[in-house]
C-alpha cells in the first residue's frame, strides 16, 4: 500500500512542485487543491490521507480549521507558508513547519515521514512496534 498525502496549495506553481516531489517518492497525491471545501471532500472520501501538506493562507481563508479537522481525524500535516513560526496559533508548536520559498527535500522527507508512521499504525494497530529486521512485527 503507498502512502496518500493531500496536498492544499493555492499557488498552481508551489503545488505543482510539492505533488511532483510526492509522486516522486511513490506516494499518492490526493489534490492538489486550494479550496478548503474540496480538501474537506477528499478528507472524507473512503480513502483518507495518511498525511498532508498545508499551506496557510489559501486566497481569502486561513487552513487553520482545516489543520484541526485534520489533526481530531489523526492524520498528522505539515505546514508550508510565508507566515513565520511565531505569527502561528500555540496549538500548531509541534507541527512540522517549513517558510516558503522551500528549497530542498526537507518538507517532503517530513510529510514522507509522518506517512509512514500513520500507515504503518493503521495498517498494524497502534500498539505495533518493531523489534528487529529479523524478527519482524511483533504486536505489542
Amino acid at each position: 500500500m503507498t502512502c496518500r498525502i493531500l496536498i492544499v496549495e493555492d499557488d498552481y506553481w508551489a503545488a505543482l512542485h510539492l505533488a511532483t516531489e510526492v509522486r516522486d517518492r511513490g506516494a499518492t497525491v490526493l489534490g492538489p487543491t486550494g479550496s478548503i471545501p474540496l480538501a474537506v471532500a477528499l478528507m472524507s472520501a473512503r480513502r483518507r490521507p495518511h498525511a498532508a501538506i498545508l499551506d496557510v493562507q489559501l486566497r481569502t481563508q486561513l487552513a487553520f480549521p482545516l489543520a484541526d479537522a485534520l489533526a481530531e481525524q489523526g492524520v498528522p500535516f505539515i505546514f508550508v507558508t510565508g507566515f513565520e513560526r511565531e505569527d502561528m496559533p500555540e496549538r500548531f508548536d509541534a507541527v512540522p513547519h517549513f517558510v516558503k520559498p522551500i528549497i530542498g527535500d526537507a518538507c517532503i522527507d517530513a510529510v514522507m515521514a509522518l506517512a509512514d508512521a500513520t500507515r504503518r499504525t493503521r495498517v498494524f494497530g497502534p500498539q505495533c512496534r518493531i523489534r528487529s529486521a529479523r524478527r519482524g512485527v511483533i504486536g505489542g
